[in-house]
């Protein structure tokens, strides 16, 4: 009975991290159409992103939803920052609550340290796509993937350029391509 309470704690702890970063991620975003770049057919398509928060043009001068498309990257980043904060403060104070069992405490690390492991691969990847001539870049890894958000070439969108951000990230993570979605932010 109780290694049942502790799993079911720990997934109560995970599944609230979880949810904070969805959140944080997604908070004050209106649903867009959004192109995605699909490495595997080369071809862009106008999606709906669920969080909404990328337009697909260029009318309004490379600004996206009224702010400059390199606002919009530092919010990326920023967001990406405070939700990754929020999960690990909540980690944290979870396994440091006074009569929590060992295996809790040890998750909480191990959650703790496959957080840092993300980010330390999502910077790896967004300087290795910088470093291949793109503008601006962020990488976000998500239970079910990854998604690189690229500032679009001058010359648009090609499936060489699909090619060397899916080699990135294949190389630098565990992350099949299958599981990658390249969004292309016009400038």
């Amino acid at each position: 009975m109780q290694i049942w309470k502790r799993n079911a704690v720990v997934s109560v702890i995970v599944l609230f991290v979880c949810v904070a970063l969805y959140l944080s991620w997604s908070y004050g975003r209106e649903e867009e159409d959004v192109p995605v770049f699909d490495p595997v057919s080369g071809f862009a398509s106008e999606q709906t992103n669920p969080a909404g928060h990328l337009s697909s043009g260029t009318e309004d001068g490379g600004e996206i939803a009224g702010a400059p498309v390199s606002s919009y990257f530092d919010e990326a980043r920023l967001s990406r920052r405070r939700a990754r904060d929020t999960a690990l403060s909540i980690l944290a104070e979870a396994a440091e609550r006074e009569g929590v069992s060992q295996d809790i405490r040890d998750n909480a690390s191990g959650e703790i340290a496959r957080m840092a492991q993300n980010a330390l691969i999502e910077a790896n990847i967004e300087n290795l796509v910088i470093a291949k001539g793109f503008a601006e870049c962020v990488a976000i890894i998500g239970a079910d993937g990854i998604s690189v958000i690229v500032a679009e070439p001058s010359g648009g969108m090609t499936a060489a350029d699909a090619a060397v951000i899916t080699d990135i990230v294949v190389t630098e993570s565990a992350i099949r391509a299958a599981d990658l979605k390249i969004v292309h932010v016009g400038v």
